[in-house]
């Protein structure tokens, strides 16, 4: 008997002891975050976590302060929990940079490959591998960030397991009350004609900007459409727009203002963010060859806008001004007025910016209709050549720079856009130039000049009422000085902003004020045709499959 009661009293401290084990790993498991959340009101409702100290201010949330204390709490999250593929960790869009998306943390015994695929009634499912940042695409531990989902709408989250034989090993799904979109409903809808999706290339059109001001309430964003228009991410940003995407290391970077570019990890984490300093940036910025940032940009206390190009260290952040075209065109810039009403002098109006080898750049000009290379851009930056007409350069210094057209074709006017082409079957010092031609000539701060009797332009426009824009492809030789138009697709009319884009053989066209975007053959056959309302132009779409970011 008294054996007995001696085994009874080890196993009432036994038991004592588990549950004192049990209370504090609960405690440390929850002592770092809020509370659960339910992902749906239905009966296939999963636990999400959520997190303390969220932020709704974009000023915050794009800092690193903020992006850093969240960071830390997911962090000690996965180490608190052994994080299993049917009890996972899952948090709805835990750094604020994704509306609608939902972080997935769990580990395998088995190298595995994860794949998803959002179901809503009413449209077009969402399937994509997940990008695992492992060679052979399979990984004991999984973190990803699954978007996708309508907005305010019920989703069902299906994510699938699959092993290096191919075999489906097990499968996760639940339902997800996606939240509304912060920027409300313009660009949501997005009509298009019922063609076949199978001719479009691959990836999600990524509509970069709705053009905030610093000062405005209106939410700014970036929002990502599929080859059906459905709407599959909102990105909120602080003020002003995105003007492109670019992509290093598993890290994109995009501006969030007129004066911050941040990194973000594919888990939504901001791990980088870059101040421009003294000057503002506008309308377009690339990697260089040693992946530094090379930005247009204006300085804050210069009287003139939109004509200098500055450098942002990668590693240190460090800004240095590597163009300022009064420098290079001095004579021109004196020929330049202020137009009425006017804060700056927008003289040159640089729009876009490609890099040629590792020092020389294209520029685009929309207030000269002039498309110009720059050489020695770190060291001595001089003028190359220029594409424009000779009549509006006659006499004025720079002519002789003028490449020489091999055709009487008419001129690209108020251009966006201009990309570098290098194609390897062509001789050396020859490659391609493709843009959008607005086909608008105007220049506000040279109001001397009579675009409608310039030669060099046949049926162009000199207002904003109607018109036809156009896709142009130049060939360029440098050896004998010559541009020729090897193609030309006429597309709805847009006199300002608007992009053009190739990709895996297709041809994608923003027409910004139409409001519309469209992809086409290389031949100029119309795929489809995308078409929104409720903002004032659709500033640029570039589409970007996301791969090795976060697709497989």
């Amino acid at each position: 008997m008294e054996a007995e009661v001696k085994i009874m009293h080890k196993l009432k401290k036994l038991i004592l002891l588990i549950l004192s084990i049990s209370i504090a790993s609960l405690y440390l498991m929850f002592s770092n975050s809020t509370e659960i959340e339910a992902s749906s009101n239905d009966n296939n409702s999963i636990n999400y976590l959520k997190l303390k100290n969220k932020s709704t201010s974009l000023s915050t949330i794009y800092s690193e302060k903020y992006q850093t204390r969240i960071h830390n709490q997911i962090n000690k999250q996965k180490k608190l929990n052994n994080y299993t593929f049917q009890h996972p960790l899952l948090i709805r869009n835990p750094y604020e940079t994704n509306t609608t998306a939902v972080y997935m943390y769990f580990k395998t015994t088995e190298e595995l490959q994860a794949s998803y695929t959002i179901h809503c009634n009413n449209y077009a499912d969402f399937s994509q591998t997940l990008n695992s940042n492992t060679l052979s695409s399979y990984t004991t531990e999984h973190e990803y960030l699954l978007f996708g989902a309508i907005p305010n709408q019920t989703n069902t989250i299906i994510v699938t397991l699959t092993n290096k034989q191919g075999k489906v090993v097990d499968t996760l799904s639940w339902s997800y009350n996606a939240p509304s979109l912060q920027g409300g409903d313009q660009y949501l809808t997005v009509e298009c004609d019922d063609s076949n999706t199978s001719s479009l290339s691959n990836g999600l059109y990524t509509v970069l900007g709705n053009d905030v001001t610093e000062d405005s309430e209106e939410q700014a964003y970036m929002r990502l459409y599929d080859n059906y228009g459905i709407i599959r991410s909102e990105i909120p940003i602080v003020s002003y727009r995105s003007h492109r995407i670019l992509f290093e290391n598993n890290t994109m970077y995009f501006s969030i203002s007129s004066t911050k570019i941040v990194g973000m990890e594919q888990t939504g984490y901001v791990s980088k963010i870059y101040d421009t300093g003294n000057y503002k940036l506008h309308h377009d910025y690339i990697f260089d060859s040693n992946n530094n940032i090379l930005v247009l940009a204006s300085g804050k206390e210069a009287k003139t806008s939109e004509d200098k190009i500055i450098m942002i260290e990668k590693d240190s952040g460090n800004i240095t001004e590597l163009v300022d075209l009064i420098d290079l065109l001095p004579d021109y810039y004196s020929t330049t007025s202020l137009p009425d009403g006017a804060e700056d002098l927008d003289w040159m109006h640089i729009n876009s910016l490609a890099l040629i080898d590792k020092t020389s750049l294209i520029i685009s000009s929309r207030e000269t209709s002039t498309i110009i290379k720059l050489d020695n851009t770190y060291s001595n930056p001089t003028i190359d050549y220029m594409i424009g007409s000779d009549n509006f350069w006659q006499e004025s210094g720079y002519d002789s720079l003028l490449l020489n057209k091999t055709s009487d074709f008419s001129m690209q006017a108020g251009q966006h856009s201009v990309t570098y082409v290098e194609d390897n079957s062509l001789p050396q010092g020859q490659y391609y130039l493709y843009l959008y031609n607005n086909n608008l000539a105007v220049s506000t701060t040279r109001p001397d000049y009579d675009w409608k009797s310039d030669s060099n332009y046949s049926n162009t426009y000199y207002n904003l009422k109607k018109g036809t824009s156009y896709y142009y492809k130049y060939l360029v030789d440098e050896n004998n000085r010559t541009v020729e138009l090897v193609s030309s697709i006429p597309v709805a009319y847009s006199g300002y902003v608007s992009s053009v884009q190739e990709l895996d053989g297709n041809v994608i066209i923003d027409s910004g004020i139409a409001m519309s975007w469209s992809e086409y053959s290389q031949d100029g056959t119309l795929l489809k045709t995308f078409k929104t309302t409720g903002g004032k132009f659709v500033y640029r779409v570039f589409k970007y499959d996301y791969l090795d970011y976060w697709f497989q």
